[in-house]
């Protein structure tokens, strides 16, 4: 499939490359998010020398044997390599990297070496030495990638790691933007792409999955619901890979993707004591599998009892709500069941989670373009006894506040679904001081002509699904 997106990551590469001086970048991201196809692709519009090397799961001396032979031919083309040939060290190895870069601009690529580190943790120590003393005197642009997120963390981004401070640039590789898929999959209808983000949440992988000359059902069948997709396993994989006790974290996913979202009732449904939750949960948070939610016009969320854990993670959502349930079946190739559960229930998850999610960036994105009438402080939703409103924006300082209602129903929009949004109005702004409101309507189809005339009145903003896509895809190409 073509490569679609990642203009500001194709522009940020472009930007590392050209300025003067050694250059230090470490991307990563969650596996399948994308960066092997970032690099490769950004790697073949280069026109200087480069060196990509991919380090794989095995025994710290293959790992340097291997990175010794790829950079020893990389350097002497058609010179016979004895298959034994290794640098004596890796800051022997580098060391030959910054010669090789003294006269030139020379970019490596060694991509997953988090298993490298895995292998030898003194890796990045040696690495951070090599960086010091000689790769940081010469025209060098190395590239670090990896998929496990606590190893990067631990070993380059933590202030008492050993490359703390080396790298001159970070990048946390996202998935695609919801403006992306049209690109990707252009035959499909707007709503049928909202359906793959919801079951995709914009990892590429993933979405290439799916063949837009295909009924979505039928992508359904033949591609999602299959003994043979990866996103079978890779949601055990995904937590197997990153933590210490995968089987805690994996219980506590459960427990909230089941429908718990208090501390206390997380603990109890994961049979985990509640005084050892907050670890768990926070390094779920800090992966982005999970997210604590509280109403947009709590002012300190972090000191807010009104807290509730949701997942995060899109495909990790979709994953533990249809095919967790029957993935022995599914494995079997018994995929009735999996399949009946997503007719019956898949619109109604999108409209749940996904619609929602995306309405309210795309508050955050008409902002960012300074086409909302504020720049909002917070952006999230609003819940209590008495009201809960979809869309909250406010900015305390200004007094600004934005009240949205998203439908994901088939029907017109009627002027009823404006009339009880503005009625909670009084029950959500924050204070009792004057606040400048306004109001903003999202649906999957249209609006009535009387909800039209109303929504002139108030002076709010109708959103259908073909402009909220425009308004990402604008975005996503400025």
């Amino acid at each position: 499939m073509d490569f679609v997106g990642r203009k500001q990551e194709l522009a940020l590469l472009d930007s590392l490359y050209n300025r003067s001086g050694a250059q230090f970048l470490v991307l990563y991201g969650r596996r399948r998010v994308g960066k092997t196809r970032l690099i490769t692709h950004w790697l073949s519009r280069l026109q200087g020398p480069h060196l990509y090397w991919m380090a794989t799961q095995t025994t710290a001396t293959n790992q340097l044997r291997k990175f010794s032979q790829a950079l020893f031919g990389f350097l002497h083309p058609g010179v016979h390599l004895d298959p034994t040939f290794s640098y004596a060290s890796w800051e022997a190895a580098f060391a030959e990297v910054a010669r090789a870069g003294q006269t030139q601009r020379l970019v490596l690529v060694l991509d997953e070496f988090t298993y490298a580190m895995q292998a030898d943790p003194e890796v990045p120590s040696l690495i951070q030495k090599a960086w010091d003393h000689f790769l940081s005197n010469s025209n060098l642009f190395l590239i670090v990638t990896g998929s496990q997120a606590g190893i990067i963390q631990r070993a380059m981004l933590d202030y008492q790691s050993p490359l703390y401070g080396r790298a001159t640039a970070r990048l946390k590789l996202q998935p695609l933007s919801f403006g992306a898929l049209s690109e990707m999959l252009p035959s499909f209808s707007a709503e049928q792409r909202v359906a793959v983000y919801a079951i995709t949440g914009g990892i590429p992988a993933y979405a290439n999955l799916f063949d837009d000359h295909l009924t979505l059902l039928a992508n359904l069948q033949e591609r999602i619901v299959t003994p043979a997709n990866v996103m079978l396993s890779d949601a055990a994989f995904l937590l197997q890979e990153q933590l210490d006790e995968p089987r805690n974290y994996m219980a506590v996913i459960e427990a909230i993707a089941a429908g718990y979202h208090k501390l206390s009732d997380i603990a109890l449904m994961a049979g985990i004591e509640r005084t050892n939750l907050s670890k768990y949960l926070s390094v779920l948070r800090e992966l982005g599998y999970v997210e604590r939610h509280v109403p947009a016009t709590v002012r300190d969320p972090d000191q807010s009892k009104q807290g509730r854990y949701v997942i995060a993670d899109s495909y990790l959502r979709f994953y533990y709500r249809f095919l967790a349930p029957n993935l022995d079946a599914i494995e079997s190739g018994r995929t009735r069941q999996a399949l009946s559960l997503l007719h019956d229930h898949l619109l109604d998850f999108i409209g749940t989670h996904t619609w929602e999610e995306l309405c309210r960036e795309w508050v955050g994105i008409k902002a960012e373009m300074g086409e909302l009438f504020f720049l909002p402080e917070r952006i999230g939703s609003f819940w209590s006894q008495s009201a809960q409103v979809d869309v909250v924006a406010v900015n305390w300082r200004t007094h600004d506040l934005l009240l949205g209602e998203c439908k994901w129903s088939p029907r017109p929009v009627d002027v009823d679904v404006l009339n009880r949004l503005t009625a909670k109005a009084s029950k959500v702004l924050p204070g009792d001081s004057d606040w400048r409101r306004g109001y903003a309507f999202f649906t999957r189809q249209q609006f009535t002509p009387e909800a039209e005339r109303y929504a002139g009145e108030l002076k709010a903003q109708l959103v259908t699904l073909p402009q909220l896509e425009a308004d990402f895809r604008r975005w996503l190409n400025r």
